[in-house]
């Protein structure tokens, strides 16, 4: 979890494979700080288009939004939901895409990672947050409760990475902090299954990173991004506390192929292409030759001169 200013603007610059820039920025999160508004006032002068993506909790939908008009603002929308017009401002195209689904096996590959040392070796791990908002996606209190009786009725070895801030001690589950991404993958490659209790989270990266690194998945069907990676290949659902215990044995008894379901549907050349569909049936400039585009965090800094619009 390296920390990258990038990470958090609400932008994702769309380049070819090759990383130059193409004229389109992804919108995945409110605009609401005054950077954040004059970056987008600056990418508007230099003659970008706008799609949304939708990343954060259940933006655009009305509780995860400003005040702005996003469905004026982005032209299309690469959304995670099984209901998108609940979520969604009612025009211009849409494709059932997300960040995480540009995870890379080639890189995210348990191959290449080291193996966790002991303090953090587990047979289930779930990776909650310690900011507010996080704890909201990744559903701590729903995640304590499932993880209090699973360690009370199977005696896994159980690990919270990133566990929240004064969390109350869970008997045979170990609460760490934040971890490094290298070292995290290392935690989540060698465990036999990742947790995954949320429903506010719309691009669960974990959630891919865990089927690249060949580790199965339990996740609660309620989820408003990555069901769409849950099948009979990769893992199993579960409704709440009472069926948790029951998915997890479910997950570990089974022989699954998580990696190879993975790497068949996704990864960032399947991803860019559908993609790049997409924003070709909207900009008849976009160049020939490209076969995929790829989502980068926008690195702009905003010019000081520039005055904040609303």
């Amino acid at each position: 979890m390296d920390a990258d200013p990038a990470a958090d603007s609400p932008f994702l610059r769309v380049t070819g494979p090759g990383g130059e820039h193409l004229p389109w920025v992804l919108v995945r999160a409110p605009i609401v700080t005054r950077a954040h508004h004059l970056r987008l006032t600056e990418l508007t002068r230099t003659g970008a288009r706008f799609a949304g993506a939708t990343s954060y909790l259940g933006f655009p939908s009305g509780p995860w939004r400003d005040e702005r008009d996003y469905g004026l603002l982005c032209e299309a929308w690469l959304h995670c939901f099984r209901d998108p017009d609940r979520f969604l401002p009612p025009n211009g195209p849409r494709l059932l895409a997300s960040e995480s689904d540009f995870t890379d096996p080639l890189r995210v590959d348990p191959a290449r990672g080291a193996a966790p040392n002991e303090v953090h070796r587990a047979d289930v791990v779930h990776v909650s947050g310690r900011e507010p908002w996080r704890q909201q996606a990744k559903n701590w209190p729903l995640a304590a409760r499932c993880l209090r009786k699973l360690a009370r009725e199977t005696g896994l070895r159980i690990l919270v990475v990133d566990a929240p801030a004064g969390a109350e001690p869970i008997h045979g589950v170990r609460l760490v902090g934040p971890l490094p991404w290298r070292q995290l993958l290392a935690v989540v490659a060698g465990a036999r299954a990742l947790f995954v209790p949320a429903v506010l989270d719309a691009s669960p990266r974990v959630l891919a990173e865990a089927l690249c690194l060949d580790v199965p998945v339990v996740v609660n069907r309620a989820i408003l991004g990555g069901w769409q990676y849950v099948n009979p290949f990769t893992g199993t659902f579960f409704d709440g506390e009472d069926d948790a215990v029951a998915a997890v044995r479910a997950v570990l008894d089974a022989r699954l192929r998580p990696r190879a379901w993975f790497r068949a549907h996704h990864g960032p050349a399947r991803a860019g292409a559908r993609v790049l569909g997409l924003l070709r049936t909207l900009d008849g400039s976009l160049p020939d030759h490209l076969t995929h585009v790829l989502l980068t965090p926008d690195r702009g800094s905003p010019p000081r001169a520039v005055p904040v619009t609303r």
